[in-house]
C-alpha cells in the first residue's frame, strides 16, 4: 500500500515537472516571437531586382514589415557594421562628454583607424564620430574598455543585447567586426540591429554626417574627419544614415536607412563586392520604393495656416506644404485611420527668408506619427518698426499713423470751424450792439425834435 501511495506521489510530481516545463517552454517561444518582425505577404522576391550581393533585406518602418528579402538566414560576416551596435551600446551607457583614456590595445589593433594616441582623452562623442566617420577600430575598443571595463565583458553586453532584440543566429566577438570565427550574423539579425541604431537621435545624425571637425586633445592636433561612406554625400540618394562593412573587394556589406516623402526604409546587403556595394544598395532602395504605395495626404504649396512673425514688417505670414506628404500604411489598414495636425514654430523672428521652415503638417495613421511635412513661406520679411515689438506690423502701423494723422486734421478743422463760429457770433454781437446804438441814437434825436417842436 506505502508503495502504491509512493508511485502516485511521484508520478503527480512528474506531471507537474512536465507541465511547467511545458508551459515555460511555450512562455519562452511566445516570448521570442513577440520580436520577430513578419514579412509582407507582397514582399518582392531575389528574383525582382538583380544585385550582385548575396544577401539583401528591406525592412519599411512605416508597416512594420519585411518588403524586400534575399537569402536573409543565411550565415554572413558583419565585418565593420558592427560598430552600430557598439556606437548604440556606448550611447546608451556613457554621457557624451566623458573624457576617457585610450588603453595601449586599442592602438595595436590596425585596419581601420581614426589615430588614437596611447594615454590620449577623448570624449566619448569625438570616439563615436570616429567609429562611424572613420570605422575606427581603435575607437571601438576605447569604447568598449569605456563601458565594461574590458572588451570581454562588452562583447558579452553586445551578445545580449542581440538575443534581447531577436537575433537568433547572431555571435559577437569583438566590438570592430575584425575577421573571427566566431564572429557572424544573418542579414535579417542585422537588420534588427540596424533599425534600432538608426532610430536612436545621436546615432543617426553621427552616422549621417559628411564631416566632423573634432578639437584638440592632451597627445594629438584637432581632427577633421570625412565620411567614407560615398552613398550620403549626395543628398538626392536620399540616404540619412549608413555602415559600411568591408574586408577585401568580394566580401563587404552596407546597412542604410533610407527616407523620402515619408517612406522610412532599413535596406542592408551583406556578401557584396565593393565595386558594385554603391550600386546594389542604391538599386534596392528605389527600385523597392517606387513599388510602395502610399496615401497622398496633401499636395505641395497647400495653405495650412499663418504663422506669427516676431519685429517684422508683417506680423503674420501664410505658411505652405514644402512636399507632397504621403502616409504609407498597410494595405489592410482603413484610409479613415488618417489624420493630420498643423505645428507652427512660435520663435520666428524677422528677419526671415523665403522658403523659412515655419512649422509643420504632421500625419498620423490612428495614433501614430507616420509622416512630417515641413511648412514654409513664400515671401521674405524684414525687420518691422518700432511698433512691431508689441506686434503691429509697418502696414499697420502706417494705417493707424495714417488714422491718427487724419484726427488731428480733423481736430484742428474742427477748432478752425469752432474760433470761426465765434468770430461769427462775436461779430453779429458787435453788429447787434452797434445796430441797438445807432436805433437808441436815432430815437433819442427823434424824442428831442418833438420835444422842440412843442
Amino acid at each position: 500500500m506505502n508503495l502504491k501511495k509512493s508511485l502516485a506521489v511521484v508520478l503527480s510530481l512528474l506531471l507537474v515537472m512536465m507541465t511547467t516545463v511545458s508551459v515555460f517552454a511555450e512562455s519562452a517561444e511566445s516570448a521570442s516571437d513577440t520580436n520577430e518582425v513578419k514579412t509582407s505577404k507582397n514582399a518582392q522576391k531575389e528574383k525582382d531586382i538583380k544585385l550582385d550581393a548575396r544577401n539583401a533585406i528591406v525592412y519599411c518602418e512605416n508597416t512594420g514589415e519585411i518588403i524586400y528579402t534575399k537569402n536573409i538566414h543565411e550565415r554572413v560576416e558583419p565585418f565593420s557594421i558592427t560598430k552600430l551596435m557598439t556606437a548604440l551600446l556606448a550611447i546608451q551607457n556613457l554621457p557624451l562628454d566623458k573624457e576617457v583614456e585610450v588603453p595601449r590595445e586599442a592602438t595595436l589593433i590596425g585596419e581601420s583607424t581614426m589615430g588614437l594616441i596611447e594615454g590620449e582623452k577623448v570624449t566619448v562623442k569625438d570616439l563615436l564620430y570616429g567609429a562611424m566617420l572613420h570605422s575606427g577600430n581603435d575607437a571601438c575598443y576605447t569604447l568598449a574598455v569605456a563601458v565594461s571595463g574590458s572588451e570581454k565583458k562588452f562583447v558579452k553586453l553586445m551578445n545580449k543585447t542581440a538575443r534581447n532584440i531577436g537575433c537568433k543566429d547572431t555571435n559577437f566577438a569583438n566590438p570592430h567586426g575584425m575577421r573571427d570565427k566566431k564572429h557572424y550574423t544573418t542579414a535579417y539579425d542585422m537588420m534588427l540591429i540596424s533599425k534600432l541604431a538608426f532610430s536612436n537621435d545621436v546615432l543617426a545624425k553621427i552616422s549621417g554626417s559628411k564631416v566632423y571637425k573634432m578639437g584638440k586633445t592632451n597627445k594629438s592636433k584637432a581632427r577633421t574627419m570625412n565620411t567614407h561612406i560615398s552613398v550620403i554625400e549626395d543628398d538626392k540618394n536620399n540616404i540619412m544614415c549608413a555602415k559600411t562593412g568591408t574586408w577585401d573587394e568580394n566580401n563587404c556589406g552596407i546597412s542604410v536607412f533610407y527616407e523620402k516623402n515619408g517612406l522610412k526604409l532599413v535596406a542592408l546587403i551583406m556578401g557584396a563586392k565593393t565595386a558594385t556595394r554603391e550600386k546594389d544598395i542604391l538599386n534596392l532602395v528605389n527600385s523597392i520604393s517606387s513599388k510602395v504605395e502610399g496615401v497622398k495626404v496633401v499636395d505641395k504649396g497647400v495653405e495650412q495656416g499663418k504663422v506669427r512673425i516676431k519685429h517684422g514688417a508683417k506680423t503674420r505670414l501664410e505658411a505652405y506644404t514644402k512636399d507632397i506628404g504621403y502616409a504609407f500604411i498597410p494595405k489592410e489598414a482603413s484610409k479613415s485611420l488618417i489624420q493630420t495636425q498643423v505645428v507652427l514654430k512660435n520663435d520666428v523672428t524677422a528677419p526671415v527668408k523665403k522658403g523659412t521652415v515655419v512649422g509643420a503638417l504632421e500625419i498620423y495613421a490612428a495614433d501614430d506619427l507616420v509622416n512630417r511635412v515641413d511648412l514654409i513661406v513664400k515671401e521674405n520679411v524684414e525687420e518691422g518698426w518700432f511698433p512691431s515689438y508689441v506686434g503691429i506690423s509697418n502696414a499697420a502701423t502706417m494705417v493707424i499713423c495714417g488714422v491718427f494723422a487724419l484726427l488731428i486734421v480733423l481736430y484742428i478743422w474742427i477748432q478752425v470751424e469752432k474760433a470761426k463760429a465765434r468770430r461769427r457770433r462775436a461779430r453779429r454781437r458787435r453788429e447787434k450792439i452797434e445796430r441797438m446804438a445807432v436805433e437808441q441814437l436815432l430815437e433819442e434825436q427823434s424824442r428831442k425834435e418833438r420835444e422842440w417842436r412843442f
